[in-house]
């Protein structure tokens, strides 16, 4: 199994450490040229509302979830046309 991750940061990288022995591999879109998940699986360098980006990462994974909660609801929506989102952008609206 593949899971995008929207976000390259810490608990991204947590989230890859821990899944990794589980035989899961990751992709990250992060903007940031070091975010500190991207050693763990592929990094899509790219802004969180860079659609072409957000619809690669879409293609390449069996489902996206997000590492922090100031993600737009817009990219969590675009991706949910795509593929599975967890949690959902309605879920992300509410918080």
């Amino acid at each position: 199994m593949k899971i995008g991750v929207i976000g390259g940061g810490q608990l991204g990288r947590m989230l890859a450490l821990a899944g990794t022995p589980l035989g899961m591999n990751f992709a990250f879109l992060d903007p940031a040229p070091d975010a500190c998940a991207a050693p763990l699986g592929e990094h899509l360098r790219a802004d969180y509302g860079d659609q072409d980006h957000l619809r690669q990462l879409a293609d390449e994974v069996d489902l996206v979830t997000f590492e922090f909660e100031s993600v737009p609801a817009e990219t969590v929506a675009f991706l949910s046309q795509f593929v599975p989102v967890y949690p959902s952008a309605e879920s992300l609206r509410i918080a």
